[in-house]
């Protein structure tokens, strides 16, 4: 368990070490543009992930809104290229230079505003083609080293209905700057339309110049101070969230999901505030506990951590921006000794304190760092949305976000929670290869019931709440036990094969790991592959490509690649050597002949 549950004297002072820190942080100021320029620390995590798997598309966000009104196309074109024009990062690429991503910032980038006429179509019959639409939207690979990284197009429902489709890669993008963009679409549109010139004010920075200071301030007492904290929390054995599931393992799934959703009833809503308020904590406190309760009802697990994404935005200059600052931040917490739920909001509170003041180092270096697995980074999410609300009109056009189902996760599970109106509504996403719709449906039921019980007695202890089991596609309810564990063993023979499994059983905490056992199905994620990289560079001074990588799934078959690497490594150097030397000796008989004809000649 980590030291924080048992040392808060620690706890605050780590905290406070932090905020004074941040206080003396210098400001961002515009930086040149004649030199290269590096990526913030997360987009370099996203940009190596990409390297893995060219052509993926699980970071391609897409937004659909529904424009209503005499839309007047040539203002929204000139409108939109205007947003371009303002964020530099929308006109970024990311090639690589000698194995390092580098920012490239296009001068000027004009995008296409294709129109689809649906028209013709039954109402019915057009709800299903916008979604099919959307869907081949979000499925079209970007190339990130050549970009554009972003698209748009147009659906026409009507004269007077429009859906407009954007999609851009998650490296240039949040949900923030979804507020951001349609906050300047509306301010800029009627101005336009009125013929007058753009009512924004310049940036004072961009993206570029954030990544350049990001890359200034975290080094020495800062990176320290952060990964201090981050050693103290996730101290001794992380275990990811054990959670029954369908015939396939996490390690074997992939990125196809299915959404639920969850409307907590406005008296429910009004009572979790009341009981946040009474607790003097925050209403997305009260709701993590609420969530790691019904986890732990499921798994019986005392241990709970949480990946919760966070704005990144902390500093006021880059709330106007868009880009990529979102971050991730595990919570972990203790149920141990049978708490009552007022008891776990605490240790959740200190936990989420904690986690905020030492949110700005990307979770990916983090787990690098401290060698936290890949497995912990995608089990099991929670977020509570407080995005800025961004204008429902421009003009006289009425814009609405439309919530179409992507059909991927990200994670095994995850709930995000939202305020609509005068009640909390959860979207519950979650991997179709791990759980049948009828288990999720039951989830919810539960969680709503659950919140219902702990508002009412929040006194009340765990160990007196109902302990509940999935009923998966398979009707199993044992834990999460990766396809592979059952293998026999075969040890690592070379040197290479031994250096290759020491680094595996390193990055995965595993004691021994098979030369024929497979990567993934052993519990490695695409980001422990990140880490097994930079840790084979280390060892053996050889940069191997991620995509090699997740080629060689096995310690036999990546060995059987490095030996080659390294052969021809060893070859290049013996002929450079032998080039330099043969370089060298033919100097030397030309300065000896030099001297003797010196000497003849005097």
């Amino acid at each position: 368990m980590p030291e924080l549950d048992r040392a808060p004297s620690a706890f605050w002072q780590a905290v406070r070490a932090n905020h004074k820190l941040q206080h003396q942080t210098p400001a961002i100021t515009p930086g040149p543009r004649n030199g290269t320029l590096p990526l913030t620390l997360g987009q370099e995590r996203l940009w190596r992930i990409e390297q893995i798997q060219p052509g993926a598309t699980a970071h391609n966000l897409r937004a659909v809104w529904r424009l209503r009104g005499h839309l007047d196309l040539t203002t929204l074109e000139r409108s939109l290229h205007e947003i371009v024009r303002r964020h530099e990062i929308l006109r970024t690429c990311f090639p690589a230079v000698a194995g390092q991503p580098i920012q490239v910032i296009v001068p000027d980038l004009t995008l296409a505003l294709p129109e689809v006429d649906l028209t013709g179509i039954p109402q019915p019959e057009q709800a299903a083609e916008v979604q099919r639409l959307a869907a081949v939207a979000a499925q079209q690979p970007f190339d990130l080293a050549h970009g554009p990284l972003l698209r748009f197009q147009l659906l026409r429902l009507a004269d007077d209905e429009l859906i407009l489709i954007r999609t851009i890669h998650h490296i240039i993008n949040d949900r923030w700057s979804d507020s951001v963009f349609i906050s300047e679409l509306a301010a800029l549109y009627p101005a336009f339309v009125r013929g007058e010139p753009s009512p924004l004010p310049d940036l004072p920075i961009q993206y570029a110049d954030v990544a350049l200071f990001q890359r200034r301030w975290f080094q020495g007492e800062v990176l320290t101070a952060q990964l201090d904290y981050w050693r103290q929390q996730l101290g001794g054995t992380l275990t990811p969230l054990e959670l029954p599931v369908a015939a396939k393992s996490p390690a074997e799934s992939g990125y196809q999901g299915s959404t639920d959703y969850l409307n907590i009833t406005p008296e429910l809503t009004a009572a979790l505030k009341r009981l946040a308020h009474q607790s003097g904590v925050s209403l997305f406190v009260v709701l993590v506990a609420a969530w790691k309760t019904l986890l732990y009802q499921y798994s019986g697990q005392e241990d709970l951590t949480l990946c919760v994404p966070v704005a990144g935005r902390n500093r006021a200059e880059t709330r106007t921006l868009i880009g990529y600052f979102n971050n991730l931040v595990l919570i972990r917490s203790s149920l141990s000794n049978d708490p009552s739920f007022r008891e776990l909001i605490r240790r959740v509170s200190q936990a989420t304190v904690g986690a905020f003041e030492h949110q700005a180092l990307p979770l990916q270096q983090i787990a690098a760092s401290l060698n936290i697995p890949g497995s912990m980074l995608t089990r099991a999410m929670f977020a509570l949305q407080n995005v800025p609300r961004p204008p429902t009109t421009m003009a006289e056009i009425s814009i609405t976000p439309l919530d179409l189902p992507e059909g991927i996760s990200n994670f095994d599970l995850s709930l995000a929670m939202k305020m609509q109106n005068d009640h909390l509504l959860g979207v519950l996403r979650y991997k179709t290869d791990l759980f049948p719709s009828v288990t999720i449906t039951q989830l919810l039921e539960r969680f709503q019931a659950l919140l219902g019980a702990l508002v009412a007695n929040p006194d009340r202890r765990l160990a007196d709440l109902p302990r509940f089991s999935a009923e998966t596609g398979t009707g199993s309810t044992a834990g999460i036990t990766p396809a592979a564990a059952a293998d026999p063993y075969v040890a690592p023979q070379t040197e290479l094969e031994q250096t290759v499994a020491a680094i595996w059983q390193t990055v995965l905490r595993r004691e021994q790991i098979s030369v024929e056992a497979n990567f993934f199905a052993i519990g490695g994620r695409s980001l422990d592959l990140v880490q097994v990289g930079g840790k084979l560079q280390e060892a053996l001074d050889l940069e191997v490509p991620l995509g090699e990588l997740f080629n060689r799934p096995t310690i036999r078959l990546l060995a059987d690649y490095l030996s080659r690497q390294c052969a021809t490594t060893r070859s290049f150097a013996r002929q450079t050597h032998a080039r330099t030397r043969s370089q060298r000796d033919a100097l030397k008989r030309r300065q000896e002949q030099m001297q003797r004809r010196r000497k003849s000649n005097g």
